[in-house]
């Protein structure tokens, strides 16, 4: 949910620890730059190095969504399927990719 704090749902089945631990350092590199852009735009930084920045976060946190879209896909979407559930998953799932755009752009 963008905007607000998302329900919370226990879920089906957790990341596997390793891939936790990626998911986490992505998190925190993409923190890293967004806090660099912060400082770069406070002191008048250069658009280019500013752009640049900018794009490393979008490329971060896009890793980070494709193991998080995996993860669910192999296990909470798989699992609602089996279990009868498949249009509800498909919806929600669906729901939750409408934020990106390059998705259901024409």
């Amino acid at each position: 949910m963008i905007g607000a704090m998302p329900i919370r749902r226990k879920p089906t089945s957790p990341l596997p620890p390793e891939q936790r631990t990626a998911v986490l350092n992505r998190l925190r590199s993409a923190r890293g730059h967004l806090d660099a852009i912060v400082t770069m735009v406070e002191d008048d930084a250069y658009c280019v190095d500013v752009l640049k920045q900018i794009a490393a976060v979008r490329s971060a946190l896009d890793r980070v969504g494709r193991l998080e879209l995996r993860h669910h896909f192999l296990n909470c979407f798989s699992a609602a399927v089996k279990s009868g559930k498949a249009a509800q998953a498909a919806d929600e799932l669906l729901d939750a990719l409408a934020y990106n755009k390059e998705l259901f752009s024409a």
